[in-house]
């Protein structure tokens, strides 16, 4: 392959899959550049770090490299300060864990005054609606959307998994987030994932396994969720992904 298409340099996000293709760039003395998405560096970008011309990392202190982020999610970013809407977002395949999180908390937002969109997956879609239709709440339910940056434009605090992805989307967003990382992620990185931002006072951070819906609820009510969007909104620049390929370019011969 990497001389049928000429190949200059080979960028690679880790993963088992991406093992061939980086350990050839290796052997046939291709430049190798690595992009960590979690906090959490896996255990081959681990391995090939110390052999890559540049390692992209955005959970870095001095961060000189943004999370790549579509432009639509920034483009909709408000800085928050009264939780009138909550969005649950659970990947999209969803998460049984959020489901019943959402249910729980749903009669007493929806006493509040507090609109409901929930994000449930296609698995549990139609027992999800059938529960908001015996709980008497209209919410906004979808199995799956690609219109996730009008729908966390809508919101004001998130309930979400943490893969990195939606991390740094709902920090481009401004949107201030409880994450329940998915327990069984390679290498726990949900968790160092969402660590990072409630290290920083910026996130709430609940184990899926410990998980209590009183406990979420009391978190949320204690959100400075201003103070939190306007941080969440200064950690994330656009631009992520054409810094890397100019930085990529810049270190291989065309």
């Amino acid at each position: 392959i990497f001389k049928k298409h000429k190949i200059k340099a080979v960028i690679s996000v880790g993963g088992y899959s991406a093992a061939p293709a980086a350990f050839a760039a290796i052997a046939s003395f291709k430049p190798l550049f690595i992009h960590e998405q979690n906090a959490h560096t896996g255990s081959l970008n681990a391995l090939l770090k110390p052999l890559a011309k540049k390692f992209f990392c955005s959970y870095d202190k001095n961060k000189p490299f943004d999370y790549p982020v579509r432009q639509e999610f920034f483009a909709l970013a408000r800085i928050r300060s009264k939780c009138e809407c909550v969005l649950f977002l659970g990947g999209s395949q969803g998460a049984s864990a959020i489901n019943a999180l959402a249910l729980a908390l749903a009669p007493i937002l929806n006493q509040r005054g507090v609109k409901i969109i929930h994000q449930c997956g296609a698995k549990e879609y139609e027992s999800v609606r059938a529960k908001y239709d015996e709980l008497g709440i209209k919410a906004r339910i979808y199995d799956f959307s690609e219109q996730l940056p009008e729908l966390m434009s809508r919101a004001d605090v998130c309930v979400s998994r943490a893969g990195a992805s939606s991390l740094w989307e709902l920090c481009a967003n401004a949107l201030p987030s409880v994450f329940i990382p998915y327990p069984y992620a390679a290498g726990d990185h949900q968790y160092y994932n969402a660590k990072f931002l409630a290290d920083l006072g910026l996130a709430g951070l609940f184990r899926q396994e410990s998980l209590k819906s009183s406990a979420v609820l009391e978190f949320i009510d204690n959100m400075d969720l201003a103070s939190i969007s306007a941080s969440l909104k200064e950690k994330i620049n656009s631009g992520g992904s054409q810094k890397i390929v100019d930085e990529v370019l810049k270190n291989i011969k065309i």
